[in-house]
């Protein structure tokens, strides 16, 4: 898809398209490709642009793996919930001072299960109970250890379901990348 849409060339260009009434200029922002040197920019020089960065689809890992040390805990959320998030960020953001971005990294499916076992132990119960549950379901294989599972997350009563696909809270950031 991210082929479909003309390269991005500018941090100015992506910010036009990003804050446009259009929603065609908005979904390029979301899917077009940039060069690095534009991202490198666009990361250090609009701190306004960080979670939209995370948001677009062709965030390359290195960026994704500065926008996880972002002060606000949007960014680093939204980092989490993406769906190709690498195991490796999600390992470190499993240490995030945020509840919110902990829980996505508990319920995430590329989560390894190392990861999801040192969630257990939260000091948010929600988050260590949907971790505890989620190795309680960990598919087993011949040496009892996969790197990710299907997700876990929390349903309207609260009650821990696999597979179920929870909708976020207000402000939270949705998985759609």
């Amino acid at each position: 898809m991210p082929d479909r849409f003309p390269e991005i060339t500018s941090v100015e260009e992506f910010i036009r398209l990003r804050l446009s009434e259009n929603p065609a200029e908005r979904d390029r922002s979301a899917w077009a490709a940039m060069p690095m040197p534009v991202w490198d920019e666009l990361v250090r020089e609009h701190p306004d642009m960080r979670f939209w960065a995370a948001h677009s689809r062709s965030c390359p890992p290195e960026v994704l793996a500065e926008l996880i040390k972002d002060d606000d805990w949007r960014v680093r959320g939204r980092v989490a919930s993406r769906r190709n998030c690498p195991a490796e960020l999600l390992e470190k953001l499993a240490n995030d001072p945020h509840d919110a971005v902990r829980n996505t990294v508990a319920t995430h499916q590329r989560s390894s299960r190392s990861t999801v076992l040192r969630l257990t132990d939260d000091p948010w119960a929600v988050i260590a109970e949907a971790a505890r549950t989620r190795i309680a379901n960990w598919p087993q294989t011949a040496s009892n250890e996969t790197d990710t599972a299907k997700p876990i997350t929390a349903t309207a009563n609260h009650q821990l379901e696999p597979n179920h696909q929870a909708s976020p809270g207000i402000g939270q950031p949705h998985a759609t990348d």
